[in-house]
């Protein structure tokens, strides 16, 4: 398929893929965030690593049937980049809620900011 394409029409799927990645990762924040909350409330440590480890083995399981390009490396640095950042809202959240954080973070979580409606 990709051969038979022109550069442009590949960048215009690149760009419809790219929408979609987003609003999967959107999603998927959105979990980790009220994840987060529940962590809190049963007082869980936001770093659980038997649960990263296992996130990305299935990843890599999930690639290794695809057999796409990209390998298991590749798929471990996006996992584990992909985590952090799930972790960086639940620390967020977390100082949000115990008063602690810097009023940059503020923007990022406060569950009135049109630009976060996701949190509540």
């Amino acid at each position: 398929m990709a051969s038979e394409l022109s550069v442009e029409a590949l960048r215009e799927e690149i760009d419809r893929l790219d929408e979609v990645i987003v609003r999967l990762l959107d999603s998927r924040a959105r979990c980790a965030y009220a994840i987060g909350r529940m962590k809190r409330l049963e007082g869980r440590p936001i770093y659980e690593p038997g649960r990263e480890t296992a996130v990305v083995a299935h990843a890599k399981e999930v690639n290794a049937r695809l057999g796409g390009p990209l390998d298991d490396e590749a798929i471990g640095r996006l996992y584990e980049r992909i985590m952090d950042e799930a972790r960086r809202i639940q620390r967020l959240e977390a100082e949000r809620e115990a008063g602690t954080q810097s009023p940059a973070d503020s923007v990022i979580l406060d569950g009135d900011a049109k630009e976060q409606s996701w949190s509540s």
